[in-house]
């Protein structure tokens, strides 16, 4: 019996309970939120419905989390946030999934309706910016139709080339039981095109002409995968290089392949652009990392092939665009008799990137060991289902070049936008999509300062990562290109903190690391003791070769 000074329990499904069984539905595995009175509807629905909520401690860590765990898993992630200021701390992780075609739904909150257009705290349109940073975004007043718009939600953000999409409710709606409790199944993903005849003949043509033809494995191939795609690469004896998201979607220890497909760390790549009859771009366009297509020699004839018809021609002309799905185009390939290709061509591309890397060894001094030392020290020591995060600084670009991604979700670079500041959150993002995998985040000592905190957010959900912090004292990327161009720096360095220290208040381990061994030792007790942790090695100031190409 309930006096009238307690609130009364209403057991019927409410807006909230109605966002986190679609959710469900939709398989999402964690809800990742920062704490908001007008969102304690959705909270309360993930409690009754066992929708795991992962309570972070920045609303931009939370949305980078959700967006960690689909580059992980290859499905949707979602992020729950307060209104006004909480959205607007949305607007980066927002923009950083849109440039990486990363499915994540961003659920905030609003005034309530009775309060529209009254100044109610913190209360703002915040749609006009969602809209500029996500692909889809729209606002629902009424409970009963909270199905429909999530269900437009789910086809905006798959639909083409993935991404971010934002729905506002007010608080009001969040909390108003539904006429019916009935909340149906999120619509099926969107079927990829098949190859046309047309097309697939004129690409067999283009390619029975080919000595010399180079494949480049773009972002769509991880999400719409090829059992054949290793058999195709090996029936043709085909030269590849892998885009960020498709990274390990072949393992980068396959003899064929010859280095990440960012041309300012690989200059074998951009002689093989120039040099090659014939390039395969399956999944991807020719981007910023590929020069815009710019490097491309003048005899090369170009097959790309792309499901999101948008990319197709963008910034480098086709000879043959195929709108379809890079999938079915290798079902295709697989299928045909072994091309006639330059064996010493394509072997000879391995063995110039091998080149390329072993001639990036440096030594260290009393500065620090190499960057490329501590890198490596890492990845010999980590088990070959660690999942590692890269950004967007000079650190961040040596680790680019120095990895050898084995399987597909292992690596997350946070760097298409140039945003500092989601390296920390990937890495707790990760731990919560992968919770058995290793996870370790190659991060400066300035990056490294935007969200630390997250560490916290790992400890307390029993979820562990690594930061490997290399520390220079300097915000390398910006201040080793100023010394180069100007002959000095601007308010540059970095006083050396010690961020084991910070590890350790925040729940975690802390190790100081000065040379591979101790890096290897660190790393092993690290893993060992199941809990976040930061490795802090002092390394030289040595601009990257991606720094300094696009400097």
């Amino acid at each position: 019996m309930h006096t009238d000074n307690k609130p009364q329990k209403n057991d019927r499904m409410d807006g909230g309970g109605a966002i986190v069984a679609w959710l469900k539905n939709a398989g999402v595995k964690n809800v990742f939120s920062v704490s908001g009175g007008p969102i304690n509807a959705v909270y309360r629905a993930c409690a009754n419905q066992g929708l795991p909520l992962i309570h972070a401690r920045h609303e931009a860590a939370a949305c980078f989390m959700a967006e960690a765990q689909s580059r992980v898993t290859g499905k949707a992630g979602a992020a729950v946030v307060t209104l006004g200021p909480g959205v607007t701390n949305a607007v980066t992780p927002g923009l950083v999934a849109t440039l990486a075609g990363t499915p994540i739904i961003i659920v905030g909150a609003k005034a309530g309706t009775k309060s529209d257009d009254r100044g109610a705290g913190m209360a703002y349109d915040v749609l006009p910016i969602m809209k500029n940073v996500t692909k889809w975004a729209a606002r629902c007043t009424d409970p009963n139709r909270l199905q429909e718009y999530l269900d437009m939600a789910w086809r905006n953000m798959w639909a083409g080339r993935p991404g971010p999409v934002f729905l506002e409710v007010p608080s009001d709606i969040l909390s108003t039981p539904l006429a019916s409790e009935a909340i149906g199944t999120c619509p099926p993903l969107p079927g990829t095109p098949g190859v046309c005849a047309s097309d697939a003949d004129a690409a067999i043509k283009l390619l029975g002409n080919s000595k010399k033809p180079l494949l480049i494995l773009g972002d769509e191939l991880f999400w719409h995968r090829s059992e054949r795609l290793v058999e195709t690469i090996e029936k043709h004896n085909l030269a590849f290089a892998t885009m960020r998201l498709a990274r390990g979607i072949v393992s980068e220890r396959h003899p064929n392949w010859f280095g990440p497909a960012y041309i300012p760390c690989n200059a074998t790549l951009k002689q093989a652009l120039a040099d090659t009859d014939c390039i395969m771009l399956l999944g991807h366009h020719f981007e910023f990392d590929l020069e815009f297509g710019d490097s491309v020699g003048a005899g090369a004839r170009i097959i790309q092939v792309c499901s999101d018809q948008e990319l197709l021609h963008r910034n480098k002309r086709a000879d043959v665009a195929v709108a379809a799905s890079p999938a079915a185009f290798v079902e295709i390939l697989a299928g045909l008799p072994a091309l006639n290709t330059d064996k010493a061509w394509s072997s000879g591309l391995v063995a110039a990137w091998n080149k390329e890397h072993a001639a990036q060894l440096g030594q260290g001094d009393a500065a620090g060991i190499h960057p490329i030392a501590a890198v490596d020290a890492v990845s010999e020591a980590a088990p070959d289902n660690t999942i590692y995060v890269t950004s967007h600084g000079n650190i961040d670009f040596w680790a680019d070049a120095r990895l050898r991604i084995s399987a597909p979700g292992r690596y997350l670079r946070a760097g298409q936008s140039g945003a500092l500041g989601a390296e920390v959150p990937y890495g707790a993002g990760a731990s919560f999509a992968d919770p058995k995998a290793p996870v370790v985040v190659f991060v400066g000592d300035g990056g490294v300062g935007f969200h630390i905190s997250e560490l916290d957010t790992a400890e307390r959900y029993g979820r562990a990562f690594i930061i490997v912090v290399l520390d220079d004292e300097m915000w390398g990327a910006i201040a080793l290109p100023q010394e180069q161009i100007f002959g000095e720096t601007y308010e540059m360095t970095l006083p050396r903190r010690d961020w084991t220290k910070v590890a350790e208040g925040l729940g975690g381990r802390g190790y100081f690391a000065r040379d591979p061994a101790e890096i290897k030792k660190a790393l092993g007790d690290a893993i060992a003791s199941g809990k976040p942790a930061i490795i802090q090695v002092p390394v030289r100031s040595v601009i990257s070769p991606y720094m300094a190409y696009i400097s």
